[in-house]
């Protein structure tokens, strides 16, 4: 009887530490697992500022071609909340139907935060016809 005792005394031992180790591989994949999450909330949020900022921009832009009946100066950017917004091409075509006559602008703009290749890096392009 002794010696059967004697012979399971690291049993607890190993045991301990395989229980250990598993904790710890959950807690580890946890972690991971809640800085994913955070990141990817955060950039949800990011890309919708950046679609706000693009509304502005385009907002900034039909004020310019209300105002003067062109296209702005080319590229035509303004800063909104951090976002660089750049207006990237203005094309102007002008249509007659009937006795009325009107302008369709083609305007493609962006919006950018961040350096290109960084986590927080953040662009949203979008396309608008318009008529004035």
């Amino acid at each position: 009887m002794r010696r059967s005792a004697i012979s399971q005394r690291g049993f607890t031992l190993v045991s301990t530490l395989f229980l250990l180790v598993v904790v710890s591989a959950l807690a580890a994949y946890l972690v991971q697992l809640s800085t994913v999450q955070h990141l990817s909330s955060s950039l949800t949020v990011r890309g919708l500022q950046a679609r706000y900022a693009l509304t502005s921009g385009l907002e900034w832009a039909l004020f310019e071609l209300n105002r003067t009946g062109n296209c702005p100066t080319l590229p035509a950017s303004v800063t909104v909340e951090g976002f660089q917004v750049t207006l990237q091409t203005c094309n102007a075509t002008s249509f007659t139907e009937g006795l009325d006559s009107y302008q369709l602008f083609d305007l493609t703009l962006s919006a950018a935060r961040g350096s290109f290749g960084n986590v927080d890096y953040t662009q949203v392009r979008m396309r608008a016809s318009v008529t004035i």
